[in-house]
């Protein structure tokens, strides 16, 4: 088990393709026909409003759910997302805002479980060395391995979740509302890891309802809207026009503070001095 990711596409190589993918339930149809391309190194956000059908696509590319309709590439390769064991052996590791963390155990005990290195005979020494590796590599502010997840930040066991997807060798990794919850601190500590996994050349997928947070490390802003794409847009795009995309209206409470304030420097424009 390695702590670098192994056969990444070349950074800007495209990783993940889903074209006109559908998910019904029953007579609900949570997405349909969504269009969605991740690239090495890249870090891509998925907006939208609650059941705008974001949850559902990760389920998707986390293989909890399969597809109604339409095609996923990897690698270049068409694959089935078939259950979450296949998913994490082509490369797409989750980290759920849950976490899956246990809190009666230290970092090194939360890294490796379920993947313990000579499960018949724990080789503590060689599990702990990989931990602080991958944790400096990572620029991680972790005091100790052998520290329980119970004494950790919130910020700081997202990073044990995080590291934990990294020993698996993942080529993608989707982040579900990684800074929810979090101080100014924490989210900045979280906001610097997931640039620093985008810098290894993995591509990153995250949902967040933080716009600000979503700013900061995204390379793209992709909107759903209703289960179907409504958008796409670079980090620059204007708070007006993401809320636009978000809600489907244009006539919203940030077009009318816009408004309110451009009124209002005009007015002062017009005053004598």
């Amino acid at each position: 088990m390695s702590t670098t990711a192994s056969n990444v596409p070349e950074r800007g190589q495209p990783i993940l393709r889903l074209r006109n993918v559908s998910k019904n339930f029953g007579a609900v149809s949570a997405l349909t026909d969504i269009e969605l391309d991740v690239k090495a190194g890249e870090v891509v956000a998925l907006v939208g409003d609650n059941g705008a059908g974001k949850s559902t696509l990760v389920k998707v590319l986390a293989g909890v759910h399969q597809p109604s309709s339409g095609s996923i590439e990897f690698c270049g390769q068409s694959v089935s997302l078939d259950s979450p064991g296949k998913a994490l052996e082509l490369g797409i590791a989750t980290v759920f805002q849950d976490l899956a963390l246990c809190e009666n155990l230290d970092v090194v005990a939360n890294l490796f479980l379920g993947h313990e290195l000579s499960p018949w005979a724990l080789d503590e020494v060689a599990m702990e060395v990989r931990a602080w590796t991958l944790l400096r590599e990572l620029a991680a502010r972790i005091p100790s391995v052998r520290e329980p997840i119970a004494s950790l930040s919130g910020g700081q066991r997202q990073t044990v979740a995080i590291a934990r997807s990294l020993l698996l060798n993942p080529k993608i990794i989707m982040l579900d509302e990684p800074t929810a919850a979090l101080g100014v601190a924490q989210t900045a500590e979280v906001l610097n890891l997931i640039e620093r996994v985008r810098d290894r050349g993995l591509g990153v997928i995250i949902i967040s309802h933080n716009m600000e947070d979503v700013r900061a490390v995204a390379d793209r802003i992709v909107v759903l809207r209703l289960g179907r794409n409504n958008g796409v847009f670079t980090p620059d795009a204007s708070n007006q026009e993401l809320v636009a995309s978000i809600t489907g209206a244009t006539e919203n409470s940030v077009s009318r503070r816009i408004e309110r304030k451009t009124g209002t420097a005009q007015e002062n424009s017009g005053r004598p001095a």
